[in-house]
């Protein structure tokens, strides 16, 4: 089917949500948006008719299961202003009394079902608004005598939105005990919200688009946050979605022996794994690429997961790199995350806007172990990671990840993460007792792109100087599998 012209549709007013249903919601149409109590369906909804109040449009919020006081409440929560949004209340127990106080022949459970419904559906009508929300079904799901009624007075509401010309949001609640997921069939789109409670950290927040008739959208689960001010929605990275971008440039490090190692270079648009243990120099040899990058008119950007900026500026200032006079000409993007406290998708996001944003061509992820440790999601957060990957790669973006192996010197214990599936070339480094000293020494496991040298050289670090020279043992370390 054709897309729908994006000038018809409706911005929800939430941040990213949009991106995810490709322009929108179609207007004249009853959309549900499901989840469990506190995955944000209210405040969804508030922002829905806030963007609508905002571009000039009557809008009605209908509250079932909650009184003014506590919409008041969510709204100060956020800063949100309800002022010019028409509220109104619907009692469902006032419904259940009235009908049992008249104690008429009729099902006691179909006039209160009856009662409620043609409430609902006059303030609708009457309203004229053209945005609607109604918080939540789950009061007029409890009246209702059976599946069948309950579905028929909904058919009868989506009737009356679409003969208004108005656009309705129903809210409900969705789980394995008391969802119902009938509802899903009759309305126009579908939008389901989940939350993850993890054994430490943040809740990890989600949202998939089940459905919207007739017009397209980013299918698979998308992360997203309530903070002040909202939810805002990550999409998530589709490299499909960035132009592919072929070049033959190659990205030096500035460091004679390991770019000679190298054959010459690493070629824009792709990845470099950086493995080994802790103390082994990953981050080091990261930073002697981004910054070589900046010094010769490239942007590049460095994500970091373990260790704090002004750590990592003040270390990378003793090696001989200065990190901050590069970040105040805007040629080094320098940003820390803690990965217990934000989502994979929020950080992909951060990624993919930052370079997009500032037009950078090298990246340096230290490390993915945090990240990983932080998400043990298995090999759902391993395809996400790939997809960021290949985006950036088809974005003509040299990409460096870091990846600490167990322990400090060589156990046999790897990281379990297939090198082979996220990187173009690898890079192992170790720590070797060389004659009752501990050095570090690199290797180039493999690089698909160009030749590579293969011997085991050593890693020097020391006062404002980082160096690759000969190893000084004549017997090869074991080359551990990568």
């Amino acid at each position: 089917m054709p897309d729908r012209d994006d000038a018809r549709l409706l911005a929800t007013g939430v941040p990213g949500l949009d991106t995810v249903l490709k322009g929108g919601l179609p207007p004249r149409g009853l959309y549900f948006v499901g989840g469990a109590p506190g995955t944000g369906k209210t405040t969804l909804g508030l922002q829905f008719l806030l963007e609508g109040r905002r571009l000039g449009e009557e809008t009605l919020f209908i509250s079932l299961s909650q009184d003014r006081r506590d919409l008041e409440r969510i709204a100060k929560s956020h800063d949100f202003d309800l002022s010019g949004i028409r509220t109104e209340e619907i009692s469902a127990v006032g419904f259940a009394q009235a009908a049992e106080d008249r104690q008429t022949v009729i099902e006691t459970a179909d006039t209160e079902l009856s009662s409620a419904a043609t409430a609902l559906q006059a303030l609708v009508v009457n309203s004229g608004a053209q945005r609607v929300v109604i918080d939540s079904l789950f009061e007029v799901r409890l009246l209702a005598h059976d599946p069948l009624s309950y579905r028929r007075q909904l058919l009868l509401l989506r009737e009356n939105v679409a003969r208004l010309g108005a656009t309705a949001l129903v809210l409900d609640y969705i789980d394995d005990t008391i969802g119902d997921r009938q509802l899903e069939g009759l309305v126009n789109g579908a939008i389901l919200l989940e939350q993850e409670i993890p054994g430490y950290g943040a809740s990890i927040r989600r949202l998939h688009v089940g459905k919207v008739r007739g017009q397209p959208f980013v299918e698979g689960y998308h992360n997203l946050t309530i903070r002040k001010g909202g939810l805002t929605v990550f999409p998530r990275v589709v490299p499909k979605d960035a132009t592919d971008m072929l070049t033959d440039e190659v990205v030096v490090c500035g460091i004679d022996g390991l770019d000679h190692m190298m054959g010459g270079g690493l070629a824009l648009g792709t990845t470099c794994l950086v493995a080994g243990h802790s103390g082994t120099g990953k981050s080091t040899v990261c930073t002697a690429y981004a910054s070589a990058a900046a010094r010769a008119g490239r942007t590049a950007a460095m994500f970091l997961f373990e260790e704090r900026t002004a750590i990592f500026r003040r270390r990378s200032q003793d090696l001989g790199f200065d990190l901050q006079e590069m970040e105040e000409a805007g040629s080094l993007i320098l940003r820390h995350f803690d990965p217990a406290e934000m989502s994979p998708g929020e950080f992909m996001q951060i990624v993919v806007e930052t370079v997009e944003r500032n037009g950078v061509q090298v990246v340096a992820i230290d490390s993915l172990s945090g990240f990983l440790g932080a998400h043990p999601s298995g090999t759902d957060l391993i395809v996400q990671l790939h997809s960021l990957l290949t985006y950036l790669s088809r974005r003509n973006v040299l990409t460096f990840v870091t990846l600490t192996h167990n322990g400090l010197l060589d156990d046999g214990n790897q990281s379990g993460v297939d090198t082979s599936y996220l990187a173009d070339s690898a890079l192992l480094l170790r720590n070797e007792d060389m004659g009752g000293d501990l050095r570090r020494t690199i290797t180039v496991v493999k690089k698909r792109h160009g030749d590579h040298e293969q011997s085991v050289r050593e890693l020097v670090i020391g006062d404002r100087n980082v160096d690759v020279v000969p190893s000084r043992t004549g017997v090869p370390p074991h080359l551990a599998v990568v």
